[in-house]
């Protein structure tokens, strides 16, 4: 079982031709309502390549949270220990998105979500994976200390963060650690990414993974620098494809794949899932995933 723990969204995408230059209004091309948010997008890319996959975050006791467990459900994602906050607003998000893909994303997260202090139940038995994100880093927190206690997996998605004591300890703690470009610079304060990989693995000899949008994901291994990047395709939507990305490294590494292979078969998930619309309903699965995948380049450095 694969446990994604962390934030969930309901996602109005609002569609545009272009950003404007300045503040300004302009027309709407098309309008939609989805699930969103790291952990629960990572949940269901994991069940579409073929993991039983478990979902664990924070809703409130509204209207929104109907409609996202309706989205778990369809999805046939098991969500039995998801945490409902009474009084609390559900996490929502409105991203607007342009015709080259490219996005805008403003997002909502109550106080009283953030604030409350119920932890969740999590069962730490031999082959479970986890895959987490720091929009609840309390338990992120819980979990990497369990984990490396019990010798398990887990993969932290590490961006949009302040860097402080609780998350450097997760960063120290986790199997594998993976950051945005943004996330990596706030970790290291170094703006190349191999410069920066080099600095991580001086801290703690391990695995570090940094996703560089269209130049891919580099991550160090036993001292290594290596890059997968993806092919030449029309990017169609970028929307929630790092979130697929994670996903879909968790569901390979939970399945005994090499670091590479895991990193290869990640890429092939995202970039599939960039060529066409409709967020989670977009996600491809394995067969897919296995026919697009000698199309990734993958290089040492």
């Amino acid at each position: 079982m694969i446990y994604s723990v962390g934030s969930i969204f309901l996602d109005h995408i609002i569609k545009i031709n272009s950003f404007p230059k300045k503040p300004i209004k302009v027309l709407a091309e098309g309008i939609e309502k989805r699930l969103g948010g790291s952990a629960a997008v990572a949940s269901i890319t994991i069940k579409k390549l073929g993991i039983d996959s478990s979902f664990i975050g924070r809703l409130g006791d509204d209207d929104v949270s109907k409609y996202l467990k309706g989205e778990l459900r369809a999805f046939k994602i098991k969500h039995k220990d998801l945490i409902t906050i009474k009084g609390a607003k559900s996490s929502q998000s409105y991203v607007y998105e342009d015709k080259k893909g490219e996005r805008l994303l403003a997002a909502f997260i109550d106080k009283k979500l953030l604030n409350n202090k119920k932890l969740p139940k999590v069962s730490f038995t031999k082959n479970n994976t986890f895959m987490t994100d720091l929009r609840w880093i309390e338990a992120t927190h819980l979990i990497a200390k369990n984990c490396q206690k019990k010798k398990l997996n887990q993969i932290v998605d590490l961006d949009n963060y302040e860097l402080n004591s609780q998350v450097k300890q997760i960063i120290h703690l986790s199997s594998h650690p993976i950051f945005s470009e943004t996330g990596a610079i706030e970790y290291t304060k170094i703006k190349s990414v191999i410069s920066s990989l080099k600095k991580m693995y001086l801290i703690k000899k391990k695995f570090y993974a940094i996703t560089a949008g269209k130049k891919g994901v580099f991550w160090i291994e036993n001292g290594k620098i290596f890059n997968c990047k993806p092919p030449n395709i029309k990017v169609v939507e970028t929307n929630c494809a790092g979130d697929v990305f994670h996903g879909a490294f968790a569901a390979f590494i939970h399945q005994k794949y090499s670091i590479i292979d895991s990193m290869r078969f990640a890429t092939a998930t995202a970039s599939l899932k960039c060529m066409k619309n409709g967020g989670i309903y977009s996600i491809p699965n394995f067969s897919s995933v296995k026919s697009f995948v000698k199309k990734i380049q993958l290089r040492k450095l």
